[in-house]
């Protein structure tokens, strides 16, 4: 055996077999020391200290809405994403086998090849967990007032408890860990505790949780505690099915201090500084990613447009493939779906649309070469999926709203007056000019392979430009955008990255373009010219609030209602 090769073990052996047992002892004694850790911490501040309770807010993922794939990043609520698109998954949601642009859904896979079931984590864990999500990693973060217990913190007598589940997939290294930093009243950093990672090696290559525990005092001087989730994407697939899925796992995460002076901060949506508007107006195009834009010279204007407005730099798509992505803005969801479903397929009446209605405004859709207003079969270029509408059955099988969504020609009369001009406005280009591609067989599918080997994957990047460089003027130009009196802006992204086919080709960490163009009537108002750069994490879901912020509608879901506005265009440095 390896232990006969050690020294003093009474026989010789092999370095070979002396290096496999000095391993996997160092691993053992790892895996003991991690999972001893608070015992001994414990022991080190005293057992007989009362803790307070938790100061987290939503620490076990409970609070919000959960992804019903596993796949699309979602809102968590008392969270701030930094980076990454991190999810909330339920115990036990089946795992699809591939989430890709299919008119129908893949099967699921088999449920031992599921995300984890409750039983593998925590008795007291609750329906939903904390996981890493379609691509990246993932950083979480949430600020703790302790300044209520500055005198006994400033007497060094204050101890804290940090603890959390932290678990994986399989033979997926990707892990997570928390790490609390203490900062006093100037945000200067005092010191800093962190518990986890739990490995693939320390879960033997089974999907689960183990917790992790530590204890000590409270740095003298401390009166905010950071507290920062990083669910590390480690996997192995760079290229493949699921390549670059985070599978890394987060729950029951607690951090109390023994001071009944500070409680937890009571749950509230983040401020919003956005600004009224009468006419939101927006546009997605397809798959391409941050790098694949900025700088490209294949897209001139839409670089104009980056360099004269205002410019999100880190703002990011939700999931793949495309239209769970356009899902979203409507209805604050993606439903669980991992693929282009069909036309209607999304049942439900409380929508955008219907919300806007209700306030008594109106909407519009308009699609590049749609033949008629209404059209709900594709006929020559024309999808009825360039536009999320009619995935809606309370919008398809309504004859009066179906007709809302129109040729692309029409917006031109709509906007060149505001008496017609809708308070909400969402147009898209064909498959010929939208970005996706390919667009014929063989040459375009040769093309579109080709481009996939390029770095900034420029297939069909110049007909998007091209569309956008003579569809923005139309809305810029218009009478409706250049009355004085009006308040509008003009929303320019992307639905993802190029990694659509969820195979990580061209992965980007789904991180997008965003340009918003506002008015003259609404910098009047007091919303932000440009040039300048936002740096404030965004995604699907801050758009969607801020649509409804700017035209005073509630909110759908937990996912709208908890996401961060986009107030940086209105108020600069405003988190």
């Amino acid at each position: 055996s390896a232990v006969e090769g050690l020294p003093g073990s009474g026989s010789g052996g092999s370095p070979a077999q002396a290096a496999l047992a000095f391993s996997v002892l160092a691993a053992a004694r790892r895996d003991f020391e991690q999972l001893d850790a608070g015992r001994v911490a414990a022991s080190a501040v005293g057992t007989s200290l009362t803790m307070g309770p938790n100061l987290l807010v939503n620490p076990g993922a409970e609070l919000g809405d959960p992804s019903l794939s596993g796949f699309s990043a979602v809102t968590m609520p008392g969270w701030e994403i930094v980076d990454g698109t991190p999810t909330v998954i339920k115990y036990g949601t089946p795992r699809n086998f591939w989430p890709i642009g299919t008119g129908f859904k893949m099967p699921d896979l088999p449920s031992f090849l599921s995300f984890p079931k409750a039983s593998t984590g925590p008795a007291d864990g609750g329906e939903q967990f904390f996981g890493g999500g379609d691509v990246a990693t993932g950083n979480l973060r949430q600020v703790v007032d302790l300044s209520a217990a500055a005198s006994e913190i400033d007497l060094g007598s204050v101890s804290y408890d940090l603890s959390g589940w932290f678990g994986g997939f399989l033979w997926d290294f990707s892990e997570s860990s928390v790490k609390v930093n203490f900062l006093d009243e100037n945000k200067l950093y005092l010191g800093s505790a962190e518990i986890g990672p739990v490995s693939a090696l320390d879960r033997w290559l089974m999907t689960g949780f183990k917790q992790r525990e530590t204890t000590g005092y409270i740095p003298e001087g401390t009166r905010t505690a950071e507290v920062v989730l990083t669910l590390e994407d480690r996997n192995p697939r760079i290229i493949g099915f699921r390549a670059d899925y985070n599978n890394a796992y987060a729950d029951n995460l607690s951090f109390s201090i023994s001071s009944d002076a500070v409680s937890p901060a009571p749950l509230e949506p983040p401020a919003s500084q956005v600004g009224e508007l009468d006419h939101v107006v927006l546009v997605y195009m397809e798959n391409k990613g941050y790098d694949d834009i900025v700088g490209s010279p294949y897209a001139p204007y839409l670089n104009s447009l980056i360099n004269a407005y205002g410019f999100a730099n880190d703002y990011h798509g939700l999931t793949h493939p495309s239209l769970p992505n356009y899902y979203p803005i409507i209805g604050g969801t993606d439903f669980g779906l991992t693929y282009n479903c069909g036309t209607p397929c999304i049942d439900v009446e409380t929508t955008l649309v219907s919300n806007i209605e209700d306030a008594g405004k109106t909407w519009s859709g308009y699609a590049q070469s749609m033949p008629a207003p209404g059209t709900l079969e594709p006929t020559g270029d024309y999808s009825p999926e360039e536009l999320p509408f009619y995935a809606f059955s309370s919008i398809a099988n309504d004859p009066a709203r179906a007709a809302l969504v129109k040729p692309l020609e029409q917006m031109a009369t709509d906007f060149a007056s505001p008496e017609t001009a809708p308070n909400f406005a969402w147009f898209a280009a064909n498959e010929d000019f939208n970005g996706e591609g390919p667009v014929d067989f063989p040459w375009g599918m040769l093309k579109f392979a080709i481009g996939q080997l390029e770095p900034k994957h420029p297939y069909n990047v110049p007909a998007l430009d091209q569309f956008l460089s003579e569809t923005v003027p139309v809305v810029i130009n218009s009478a409706t955008w250049n009355d004085p009196t009006r308040k509008s802006a003009l929303f320019v992204t992307f639905d993802e990255d190029n990694n659509n086919t969820s195979l990580g080709i061209g992965n980007d960490d789904n991180h997008i373009v965003m340009v918003v163009i506002p008015s003259p009537g609404a910098i009047e108002a007091g919303m932000r010219g440009g040039p300048f750069v936002v740096s404030s994490y965004y995604n699907h879901y801050s758009l969607l609030r801020t649509i409804e912020d700017s035209l005073g509608l509630p909110t759908l879901t937990n996912n709208d209602k908890y996401a961060n506005p986009m107030s940086e265009f209105w108020v600069a440095g405003v988190v």
